[in-house]
């Protein structure tokens, strides 16, 4: 018998490898990933199973023999062409032994395949909330893998800002605000296998509070007016420009010479000190000063308020009152430029529900018109859709004895204010 070749296809993440134990330092993570060019890859999904084919790999010269497969996990199979499925990921060595079924002559390991089945990986990052500058967020991420079989070898981040680190959790400051890309990467060993798993994410980072928090947590006391006005409160730190207002990406951009204006805002709260012009002269510390004390005068007012409308049961125009409201709105989204509205309108429970959407829509496509109307440029306005966020002031629910009062408060439309973008 002449042996030609012995054949073998190996399905899926089963993969061939060499052994190695290299360390991986720090710079060498790094430059192993300024090299990395592959496809981001997160996620091996685990395929234990295996094919083994020698159909092709024989000249029997007339000869029938019996070919017998140990897969090296306590399993024998017969056959040219074989599949096997492993319980679990590692080494293995499958030996391939022929019988004589006339002599029974047996030829041992006529033929030997390393096979490594690599099991199943994940790697997700930890996304980070509510970043601001020069505050530090710790970076974090969950790694599922075959841990008695694997060891991290390193783990590398790259933060977006041009600055990385090799330790596992590692704690950055973002100096400036902006949207920032991460990617992660991380590299396991076994003794015969390597895994390159990456991930990536964005951050966006805010500018921190120069008052820790002073108006920010004044709004997180205050009682909404609705569930739909339920937000977390926002601060900005804006500079103008001839453009427009923008947002201050850093402390080190404070110079004197420029206008400032602090916003922060919850639903349909808003304290806004209006512009806070700086002497061409002011350093650093005095701007933060001015800013500080600006701040405090502010939490000791009431904040500004977009007011809702209510309406009549089944009413689908604005009276006298309502467009006296609105243009109170009006008045105030024009001294905020940088603000826009989202319009929650809506009904009571009782009734068809479809009707009740539709009139929320009408109602809602009304309100807009008379501020577009008024000046409000359209693009500031945004309808959200009530059969997707209806929201009851109460619990005046279909079939429930709520008074007259009750249910009139369901039948308003909310104003919360957003950030321009």
């Amino acid at each position: 018998m002449k042996n030609k070749r012995i054949g073998s296809v190996l399905m899926c993440l089963v993969f061939w490898s060499i052994g190695y134990s290299q360390e991986v330092g720090c710079e060498a993570a790094k430059s192993g990933f300024l090299r990395f060019d592959g496809a981001c890859i997160r996620k091996i999904t685990s395929n234990n199973c295996v094919n083994l084919d020698i159909t092709d790999s024989y000249d029997f010269e007339g000869k029938e023999f019996v070919f017998v497969w140990d897969m090296g996990d306590g399993t024998t199979l017969e056959g040219l062409n074989i599949d096997h499925c492993y319980e679990n990921p590692g080494p293995y060595v499958a030996t391939l032994s022929l019988e004589d079924p006339i002599t029974k002559a047996t030829i041992k390991e006529e033929a030997s395949i390393d096979i490594i089945i690599k099991g199943s990986f994940e790697l997700i990052m930890e996304p980070l909330e509510d970043v601001r500058t020069s505050i530090a967020e710790s970076a974090s991420f969950l790694l599922d893998y075959p841990d008695s079989a694997y060891q991290i070898k390193y783990t590398y981040w790259d933060f977006g800002d041009g600055t990385f680190s090799c330790e596992e959790t590692p704690d950055h400051i973002y100096e400036r605000t902006g949207v920032y890309y991460r990617s992660l990467l991380i590299g396991l060993e076994s003794d015969i296998d390597r895994v390159t798993l990456c991930a990536n994410d964005s951050v966006r980072v805010k500018l921190a509070d120069p008052t820790a928090g002073m108006l920010t947590d004044k709004l997180d006391l205050l009682t909404m007016d609705s569930r739909y006005l339920e937000d977390k409160s926002i601060y900005f730190l804006l500079k103008k420009s001839s453009a427009g207002y923008s947002e201050v990406e850093g402390m080190d951009d404070l110079t004197g010479g420029i206008d400032y204006r602090i916003v922060a805002f919850r639903g349909n709260r808003i304290y806004d000190s209006g512009d806070i012009t700086m002497p061409s002269d002011s350093d650093q510390k005095s701007i933060q000063q001015t800013i500080s004390d600006k701040t405090k005068q502010l939490a000791d007012q009431e904040p500004l308020r977009l007011d809702p409308l209510f309406f009549e049961l089944d009413q689908n125009e604005l009276s006298r009152k309502m467009k006296k409201s609105l243009d109170d709105h009006i008045e105030l989204l024009e001294n905020l430029p940088m603000m826009k509205v989202e319009l929650g309108v809506y009904t009571t429970s009782g009734g068809s529900f479809n009707r009740g959407v539709a009139l929320s829509i009408k109602r809602a496509e009304l309100i807009k018109q008379y501020m577009v109307d008024e000046g409000v440029e359209k693009e500031r306005i945004v309808v959200t859709n009530p059969n997707t966020s209806r929201s009851l002031i109460n619990s005046c629910l279909t079939g429930s004895d709520c008074d007259y009062v009750d249910e009139s408060l369901n039948r308003r439309a909310d104003f919360k204010l957003k950030m321009r973008r």
